[in-house]
C-alpha cells in the first residue's frame, strides 16, 4: 500500500511539474537605477549597463541588457524624414560604416561629437545615392561613447546616433 500511495504521489508530483510554468521577472544588478510612471508616462533607467543589443534571426529573439531600447532617429523639422541610416558595427573598433536609405540623391553632413558635446569632426558628404555607404575610421578615437549628427544642408532633417568606441 505505501508503495501505491508513493507511485501516485510521485505521478502527481511529476504531471504538475510537467504542466507548470516557470514565470521569471527581469531582475537587474547595477550601481543605480530606478522605475516611475506619470501621466501615462514611464522612466526606468539604469546606471552602468554597457551592452545593449538585440539580435534576432527567425524566431529566435536574444536580449542583451537589461534596458532595452526602442532605437529610432530623432527628426528636427516639420516634414517627416524620408531617409533612414544604418550604422554598423556598434560597438566598433577601426571603422564605422553608415549606409543611407534615401529616396533620391540628397547632401549630408555628419558631425562626431564626444559626450561633453564637443565637436570632433564634421564634413560633408555630395549627392549620396540610395544604398551608399560612407566609411567613418574610427581608429584616431579613444574609447568611449560618440554621438554621430547627420543632418541635410539645411538643417531642416537630422538623426542622432549613438556609437560606441571600443
Amino acid at each position: 500500500m505505501k508503495k501505491l500511495i508513493t507511485l501516485f504521489a510521485a505521478t502527481v508530483l511529476t504531471t504538475q511539474i510537467g504542466f507548470s510554468q516557470i514565470e521569471l521577472s527581469p531582475t537587474v544588478i547595477a550601481s543605480a537605477g530606478n522605475y516611475s510612471e506619470a501621466g501615462g508616462i514611464s522612466l526606468s533607467w539604469t546606471l552602468g549597463e554597457i551592452a545593449v543589443s538585440t539580435l534576432e534571426q527567425g524566431d529566435l529573439i536574444l536580449t542583451q541588457g537589461f534596458q532595452q531600447a526602442y532605437v529610432e532617429g530623432v527628426g528636427i523639422g516639420l516634414d517627416p524624414i524620408d531617409w533612414q541610416i544604418i550604422a554598423y558595427p556598434n560597438p566598433v573598433s577601426e571603422e564605422l560604416s553608415i549606409q543611407f536609405d534615401v529616396l533620391e540623391p540628397t547632401n549630408f553632413w555628419i558631425e562626431i561629437q564626444d559626450v561633453t558635446g564637443r565637436i570632433l569632426s564634421q564634413k560633408q558628404y555630395k549627392e549620396i545615392h540610395p544604398g551608399d555607404v560612407i566609411p567613418v575610421s574610427m581608429s584616431a578615437y579613444n574609447y568611449g561613447v560618440y554621438f554621430f549628427r547627420i543632418f541635410t544642408p539645411d538643417r531642416q532633417q537630422m538623426r542622432v546616433i549613438s556609437i560606441r568606441k571600443i
